[in-house]
């Protein structure tokens, strides 16, 4: 019996948090590109203060899941990209879509900022010392 509690438990664990980053099949390193969330986890034992953003989609297909597995990084085709992205912070949750033009071989970050009431997402190139926002408005 204790053992199934453990497996349980295991396995409830592991589809809340993905160690790897998410990589479709069939797409090559060399040609991917790579995309990672900019997630704080910096409460220790008190994750419910720590404020996560999770890609939810790439170009409308569902790549993380509760059983699955929620990911905050992925590598993806080059070319202009929508992805879904998702804030958790104990009981705050926002969704949102961002577009983007991933260039192969580079590297993009998510980035969020709260302001009052309200959540803000952008994307913009990794180690970018000018810091310049990429992404563009989704839909249409």
């Amino acid at each position: 019996m204790k053992l199934l509690v453990v497996f349980c438990l295991t396995g409830f664990l592991w589809g809340c948090i993905a160690d790897s980053a998410y990589f479709p099949p069939g797409l090559a390193k060399e040609d991917a590109v790579y995309l990672k969330a900019d997630s704080e986890r910096d409460h220790g034992i008190f994750q419910g203060l720590d404020e996560k953003l999770y890609i939810n989609a790439v170009d409308g297909v569902s790549i993380g899941g509760f059983f699955s597995g929620y990911y905050e990084s992925a590598y993806i085709e080059p070319g202009l990209t929508e992805i879904d992205v998702g804030f958790y912070q104990g009981k705050v949750k926002s969704e949102r879509c961002l577009k983007f033009l991933a260039e192969k071989g580079k590297s993009y970050i998510i980035r969020k900022k709260r302001e009052a009431w309200s959540i803000n997402f952008w994307v913009e190139l990794e180690n970018d010392i000018n810091t310049n926002i990429v992404n563009l408005p989704c839909g249409e």
